[in-house]
């Protein structure tokens, strides 16, 4: 995805909350929901989390650090590893598993490579919440 498309998003999009400024979500094109992970200074996509259909899919950006052929990338949530299934370049999907550890977790994280060699901090993660809720709703 562009730059200029992601700069229309982050325009468009609402912050999750107050507590999780570096996450954003927002509705492409009034229908999709997609929420997205910023970097700490705002200023390069982490990732991005969208429905294909009833999947919930993260594309890793890595603030365009890494490759985007990355194959391992794990979900971690309150400290245990979900490992997602890597479904296409940069794109990876969240098992049944993974989600339903999601919805009650308090603290997330993406295992995924990066420039500090630890995994990226992502809070509560209420988008990424609230979007896999909306994929699931959308299915049914």
């Amino acid at each position: 995805m562009s730059a200029a498309l992601f700069a229309a998003l982050a325009l468009l999009a609402s912050p999750q909350s107050v507590d999780e400024p570096q996450w954003i979500s927002g509705l492409i094109l009034d229908r999709d929901p997609v929420a997205a992970f910023l970097s700490w200074d705002f200023s390069s996509v982490i990732l991005r989390a969208s429905c294909r259909e009833e999947t919930s899919v993260i594309t890793y950006y890595g603030g365009g650090l890494v490759r985007d052929d990355t194959a391992k990338t794990a979900l971690i949530v309150d400290g245990v590893s979900f490992e997602m299934r890597h479904i296409g370049p940069a794109e990876y999907e969240i098992d049944e598993v993974g989600l339903a550890a999601l919805g009650g977790g308090e603290w997330i994280e993406l295992d995924a490579p990066n420039e500090m060699g630890e995994p990226w901090h992502l809070g509560r993660a209420s988008a990424l919440k609230s979007l896999v809720a909306s994929c699931r709703n959308h299915a049914q």
